[in-house]
């Protein structure tokens, strides 16, 4: 059997499966953001309400910590929708989907800067979810791993590609060394080479990590609002 069909087969199959997860990932987000972040912002609410009758009688400690409580179980599910597919990604674009990575990534990583060039209409949901979903691994790995104090990433829109670029001056590693149970960069590679880009995994020990990925944009690819994944 020809080996290109086969890869071929494999490859729709992957991405049919990545489809699939994205949407499922979706559908948890919508839920968790419709229905469990909603009650707890009922539940604080009357908790507030009961706080101002309360005063500082009997039990206003109790429902001060009540109240803290469900503070981080509210910021908890927030967290949770981000990881899985924030709403921003769908309603907003990629852009404001990537400022709320970078803006998580900045409790643990002192300074991480944004910059992005993308003029003309949204990319397709397809090439954004792509671009997401490298950017959070790679973020990910700095967070987990890199021992970093400062990281960049940047997203440009150049002639019929899009560059993507996420630099870390961490400990660095070396990517012909990286163990098989660590899937992060694997998964890079997998998403960029579905998407028609190879990534270019730059990194030495002591030397930090740069991960650049050129996506191609073909003429159909630019639309509007994007439909869900």
């Amino acid at each position: 059997m020809d080996e290109s069909g086969d890869g071929g087969k494999e490859g729709k199959l992957l991405r049919r499966l990545l489809e699939i997860q994205e949407r499922e990932r979706q559908l948890v987000s919508y839920e968790i953001h419709d229905g469990l972040a909603q009650y707890l912002a009922g539940a604080i609410m009357h908790f507030q309400a009961w706080q101002a009758a309360l005063g500082d009688g009997p039990g206003a400690s109790d429902l001060q910590e009540g109240m803290r409580l469900l503070q981080m179980a509210t910021d908890e599910s927030r967290r949770l929708i981000a990881g899985l597919r924030p709403p921003a990604l769908d309603e907003l674009g990629i852009v404001e989907a990537i400022e709320s990575l970078v803006a998580d990534a900045r409790a643990e990583v002192p300074r991480v800067q944004f910059t992005h060039d993308l003029p003309g209409p949204r990319l397709s949901p397809d090439l954004e979810t792509t671009i997401f979903r490298i950017v959070q691994e790679s973020l990910s790995n700095v967070r987990k791993h890199a021992a970093a104090t400062a990281a960049e990433v940047d997203i440009s829109r150049r002639g019929d590609a899009v560059l993507v670029r996420v630099h870390d001056d961490g400990s660095g590693f070396d990517p012909g060394a990286v163990p098989d149970e660590r899937f992060g960069l694997e998964g890079i590679r997998q998403r960029s080479r579905l998407m028609g880009g190879e990534p270019r995994i730059i990194s030495a020990p002591g030397q930090g990590t740069t991960i650049e990925v050129r996506l191609p944009v073909s003429l159909d690819e630019a639309s509007g609002l994007p439909e869900p994944v």
